[in-house]
């Protein structure tokens, strides 16, 4: 239910041109006025007529070229649902008069960034409305350099590439194609897990889109239970519209290697593995992905510090392996992963 009591006051909070006000209102008071019963039927109807009115370029409607080019962006045809409308903000405010709208028409809504989630309605559904995020895409260091703040519209690549020119990187994701909001809002796997932690660890500050449409801070100080939550709890508190990451040195050590899924190499492999997870209690710099499909095993050795064929990762490397696929040498954070990006493609859509 919205917080707001009327359409006139509604119409007050949106961007609404004074020409086309009247018509706006009359749409959304003979919706209002429509018993509950109808309004089902109704509001499909209604989202594809108001949006456009209401938000004028960055609504997008089926039968448009544009609408079909972004309601097929996820990488899972799961996600490829039909809603009336798709909205593409550019700021916080229009994502907050946009949920405001939403939510005064009842209509079902999904947030969309990367669009990696594919459970059903988190980045699209049929028949209501998608905000995506794609155009949020802040990437500014502060006068310090100790944080940045960072878009939902970016991807990792995006943000590790941004980064790079100032000997900088943050505690993000290990898929270059993976949206910024999903992977921290779900805790967040980064290459510096073992020095770092998770990449949620390392946001500031969240500006959040709450339920109410109103825009709040969320730090160790402000809305600090909301602050909490967000690391971690997933995508049902609000609609974060930046993040505040600390930065971390970039100047790091990686290697990637290939190796045969033969039952030798996979037995000197675990027993290696073993002998790593010995070694790590006292050195918290390095971190092992290790992939195994039905062929080969990928290894991707990465350290914190630009040291060249660290110690801890000793026991791996006098297994035979097939190949280089990063070839050992100390690098940036941005240089690795766009250095995988194309082992690590979108997968086959299902």
């Amino acid at each position: 239910m919205s917080h707001f009591a009327s359409v006139p006051s509604l119409l007050d909070f949106l961007p609404v041109e004074s020409s086309t006000r009247t018509e706006a209102e009359a749409l959304l008071s003979q919706f209002t006025a429509l018993p509950e019963g109808q309004k089902g039927s109704a509001r499909v109807s209604l989202l594809a007529k108001i949006f456009p009115l209401v938000f004028g370029e960055i609504a997008l409607v089926e039968g448009s070229a544009s609408y079909e080019e972004n309601r097929t962006q996820p990488w899972s045809t799961n996600c490829w649902l039909s809603p009336s409308v798709i909205l593409t903000p550019s700021s916080t405010t229009q994502v907050s008069q946009i949920l405001a709208l939403t939510r005064f028409i009842g209509a079902t809504f999904s947030v969309r960034g990367g669009g990696r989630l594919h459970n059903p309605t988190f980045t699209s559904n049929d028949g209501g409305v998608v905000i995506f995020l794609s155009k949020l895409t802040q990437l500014e260091l502060s006068d310090d350099k100790k944080t940045v703040d960072i878009g939902p519209g970016h991807r990792w690549l995006d943000v590790y590439k941004g980064l790079d020119a100032h000997g900088l990187t943050v505690a993000g994701g290990r898929i270059p194609h993976v949206g910024v909001p999903g992977l921290l809002l779900g805790g967040g796997l980064s290459f510096q897990n073992s020095e770092h932690s998770l990449g949620c660890m390392n946001v500031v500050d969240y500006e959040v889109v709450l339920a109410d449409s109103s825009i709040v801070h969320a730090n160790a100080s402000e809305n600090s239970d909301l602050f909490w939550a967000l690391k971690g709890g997933g995508t049902n508190y609000g609609i974060v519209t930046n993040f505040r990451m600390s930065t971390i040195p970039n100047a790091i050590w990686a290697e990637g290697r290939v190796y045969p899924a033969t039952p030798e190499t996979s037995s000197q492999l675990f027993h290696a593995l073993m002998e790593y997870h010995k070694l790590i209690e006292s050195d918290n710099k390095a971190t092992l992905i290790w992939h195994t499909l039905n062929q080969t095993t990928l290894l991707i050795f990465f350290y914190c510090a630009p040291v060249e064929k660290p110690d801890v990762f000793a026991p791996f490397y006098d297994i035979p392996s097939l190949m280089n696929v990063v070839p050992p040498a100390k690098r940036t954070v941005y240089e690795m992963v766009d250095a995988v990006s194309n082992i690590l493609a979108a997968e086959q859509l299902r």
